[in-house]
């Protein structure tokens, strides 16, 4: 069962409306298991999944997918291979600005002229909200940690997780773009 419907409905519906019609070379970058692979697969197109955890690779091709390790930041594909790219986890998985704009330039470089890359971050405010919402603001450690997080996109000083993600603010996110 998954714990959160709106993170599976909304990148369906970003991608139905943004994707040119199937059939079409996908190449879904930090793809895990493949489960958006495996749903744009349904629909027609040629979906290849890259990740860098070697589990991944093996979960999306126990589903049956084209699955290779790799890293967003050097992407093992010809120039133009794609028609489309995504990076619905590397963006928020590389806390380091250098590595986002290798990744994104990596996936510019993949997709063919005109394609679409469509790409995932990670909000500042989803960590405040989600505090919030367990009712858990009120925790010195936990306003800490988030004063942090809304200085510099991640808490050094957290969990593996805190270390080793990134969240966005939309106008950042928007001149990492544009760069």
């Amino acid at each position: 069962k998954e714990r959160n419907g709106v993170e599976w409905e909304r990148p369906c519906e970003v991608l139905r409306r943004w994707l040119p019609g199937p059939p079409g070379r996908i190449l879904d970058v930090g793809g895990a298991s493949g489960r958006y692979a495996s749903w744009l697969s349904g629909l027609g197109y040629t979906v290849q999944v890259l990740d860098p955890v070697p589990r991944h690779v093996a979960q999306a091709r126990a589903r049956g997918l084209e699955a290779h390790e790799g890293d967003a930041r050097d992407l093992n594909y010809p120039d133009g291979s794609a028609d489309a790219v995504l990076l619905l986890g590397p963006l928020y998985h590389l806390p380091e600005a250098s590595d986002r704009a290798r990744a994104l330039t990596e996936a510019v470089r993949v997709c063919t002229p005109g394609g679409i890359i469509v790409a995932a971050a990670m909000s500042r405010w989803a960590k405040p909200a989600e505090y919030a919402a367990r009712s858990t603001l009120s925790d010195p450690k936990v306003r800490q940690h988030l004063l942090r997080l809304l200085k510099e996109g991640h808490d050094a000083e957290g969990n593996a997780f805190d270390q080793s993600s990134y969240n966005h603010d939309p106008g950042q996110l928007r001149a990492e773009f544009i760069e």
